[in-house]
């Protein structure tokens, strides 16, 4: 009769293998302190065995403790030999230690119960009482956890995108730059504005300032904003920015970094920048560096301008002597024309018809020669004379 007792009051006993391992869930950290005095009501084939526990836990969540049925006189007790609290879940393994017939062989009880919002305990339990293996539900009657007040993670603001666009949009074409930005641990719809501006150096572009439309419609936690330079964008038609030029906004200075600032509505503000900029530049208003400088032209229009190695510094045209500078500017001053006669010891050593001068020697015989010499002709490049 005493064993059949002893074997009754032992349905309540809850046990698992001895050394079975925690499962890997006991890295999460604790969201409840189950440290306390509990009674636990274990169910059998219908019907409840009340056990007394009592809990300790320390901040990394891990559980040691003791318990007995039944309550309040402990005949048969269990010491916890390894527990932890993960998140919302108690886990447990405790080894009897009364009475001899849960001792010898060891029965080891194995618990996993859910922590409910009000603090109240649920689950199951097994154990392996004379070698077998019993299981059923339990639940807290008395004692309740505690929840574990965890620190909001920081906000923050980090940079995504920053690249050259060139597209139509529908609303114009957007021929510029465009910047996105992510935020972490909160997302748009806490946000109460949005500043993006971009940058040359030091100099300052554009700014794009949100609008309500923003945060009526972006409640995500990623952002992107154009920067129209030489396309014809519309932002009145697009209605998510402000956008606010400075006198030189693009059209000659490459952008170098967008800065980003977003104010969440509790006030904290978050700022980030993005320097790695994809693109060329130059596919928006042509060229990132300055124009060719054109060298001017220089004529010389007197025969001192020539002197003293002058002649080297005109380029339309250019001599190769003193001698062909001086002979170029007196017959610009005579009216004679332009133009390169081989016969001057100037010129591109080929004649250009049209266009003779005479040096002054022939000039000096012009009168006696003339009643000789009636035609001037070109022939590959040199000067010939026909008789009459």
């Amino acid at each position: 009769m005493h064993s059949f007792v002893s074997r009754l009051v032992l349905l309540s006993l809850l046990v698992l293998p001895f050394g079975m391992a925690l499962p890997a869930s006991a890295a999460v950290l604790p969201a409840w302190n189950t440290s306390g005095s509990y009674v636990l009501a274990m169910k059998y084939l219908g019907t409840d065995y009340p056990h007394d526990v009592t809990l300790a836990q320390d901040a990394l969540g891990a559980v040691t403790g003791s318990g007995g049925s039944p309550t309040g006189s402990s005949t048969y007790t269990w010491v916890i030999t390894s527990g932890t609290v993960a998140g919302d879940v108690l886990e447990f393994y405790a080894n009897y230690t009364a009475t001899a017939d849960a001792v010898t062989p060891l029965t080891v009880m194995h618990v996993v119960a859910t922590v409910a919002s009000d603090g109240t305990l649920s689950g199951t339990w097994s154990d392996t009482y004379q070698g077998g293996s019993r299981s059923g539900t339990l639940m807290s009657t008395s004692g309740t956890a505690t929840a574990i007040a965890t620190a909001t993670p920081a906000a923050a603001l980090a940079a995504e995108d920053f690249g050259v666009v060139s597209y139509d949009t529908g609303i114009g074409m957007l021929k510029g730059y465009t910047a996105g930005f992510g935020l972490v641990n909160t997302t748009f719809a806490d946000a109460q504005s949005v500043v993006m501006k971009l940058y040359s150096g030091a100099t300052l572009l554009q700014t794009n300032t949100s609008k309500a439309k923003v945060a009526a419609d972006i409640t995500g936690a990623q952002i992107s904003s154009p920067f129209d330079v030489s396309g014809t964008f519309n932002y009145a038609t697009d209605g998510y920015w402000t956008n606010v030029r400075g006198s030189e906004y693009g059209r000659t200075l490459p952008a170098t970094k967008v800065v980003a600032t977003v104010t969440l509505k509790n006030g904290t503000v978050l700022t980030a920048e993005n320097t790695a900029l994809v693109g060329d530049p130059a596919t928006i208003f042509g060229s990132t560096t300055p124009p060719a400088t054109t060298t001017p032209t220089t004529t010389p229009t007197t025969k001192s301008q020539c002197k003293n190695g002058g002649w080297m510094t005109f380029n339309t045209p250019t001599f190769q002597n003193q001698g062909q500078c001086e002979k170029f500017v007196k017959k610009q001053n005579n009216g004679n024309g332009n133009g390169n006669d081989d016969d001057d010891g100037y010129g591109n050593g080929h004649g250009n018809s049209g266009s003779h001068y005479h040096a002054p020697k022939v000039k000096k015989y012009w009168k006696h020669f003339s009643k000789k010499y009636s035609k001037y002709s070109d022939r590959d490049g040199h000067r010939t004379v026909n008789r009459r």
